[in-house]
């Protein structure tokens, strides 16, 4: 319920006619990405995979969901945090997988440089589409290893560097915006869970991104574990940090609920029986 009453006020803010009101080009894909330059990334389609064979609905509610976590992580991803806490992970840095392209290699155990880590994440610009699948336990995602893009950022032209599309979690459902997004000592594993599953979320993009966890290094958990760090804080940990980020995750919640309204018209849905 204050979910939804957030959710009118934002819209209610979007509307009104003083001079502190927020106009459509606020949220342009254009005026967005001037402001928030690094993670330009969202969601392509909502889908029911094809390994599905019961009935199962993906609601709007679990859309938007998943769409305000995006929006988390955008925040997590443009902050100054971001940057210090990996540069801070230097040493948990390293590859585990193998890749080479134009005369570059990369090998299994090599150390990765902090710097190129941070800027080959944050330059990423895609849609991803987002399933739901058998097999996936609830709390775990999935999702295609794409190839290496640290080794081949600046090097391949970005649209021909191999991405994994897409991302898998569980056939139960992925969440509500009836969930307190900023709690207290009440509410806070309300905040929590969405901390947690934006952070989710962002370790199978490192995935898509070529980045794995075999061997002594595993990336995916470390940058995962910074971006929850930095959400946790914001969301209910550190009164600083939501008085620096809170106004930012309002802005890119608003952003992405309307850059993807037309995913949000109707409850996707399988149904066995009709097949």
């Amino acid at each position: 319920m204050l979910k939804k009453l957030f959710l009118l006020v934002l819209l209610f803010s979007a509307l009104s006619c003083n001079n502190n009101a927020l106009k459509p080009d606020d949220f342009s894909k254009e005026t967005i990405n001037k402001k928030y330059p690094y993670w330009q990334v969202g969601i392509d389609s909502f889908e029911i995979d094809s390994n599905v064979d019961k009935y199962t609905t993906i609601t709007v509610d679990e859309k938007k969901y998943m769409l305000v976590c995006m929006a988390l992580i955008r925040v997590a991803v443009n902050s100054e945090e971001f940057v210090n806490r990996v540069k801070a992970a230097d040493s948990q840095l390293g590859s585990s997988v193998n890749d080479s392209y134009n005369g570059h290699n990369l090998k299994v155990g090599d150390k990765y440089d902090a710097q190129r880590v941070i800027d080959c994440v944050r330059s990423l610009k895609y849609d991803f589409g987002y399933k739901k699948r058998v097999g996936v336990a609830a709390g775990t995602g999935v999702g295609p290893v794409g190839k290496s893009r640290y080794l081949r950022y600046g090097l391949q032209p970005e649209s021909e560097i191999p991405i994994g599309e897409w991302i898998g979690f569980s056939t139960g459902n992925w969440g509500s915006l009836s969930s307190v997004l900023f709690g207290d000592y009440f509410t806070y594993m309300q905040s929590q869970t969405y901390a947690n599953t934006a952070g989710l979320m962002f370790h199978e993009h490192m995935h898509n991104i070529g980045f794995h966890h075999v061997g002594q290094y595993a990336v995916p958990y470390t940058l995962q574990d910074v971006v929850t760090g930095i959400l946790n804080e914001i969301l209910w940990k550190d009164s600083k940090m939501r008085n620096k980020y809170s106004k930012q995750i309002n802005e890119l919640i608003a952003y992405y609920l309307t850059e993807y309204k037309h995913l949000l018209n109707e409850d996707s849905v399988f149904d066995p029986s009709t097949k």
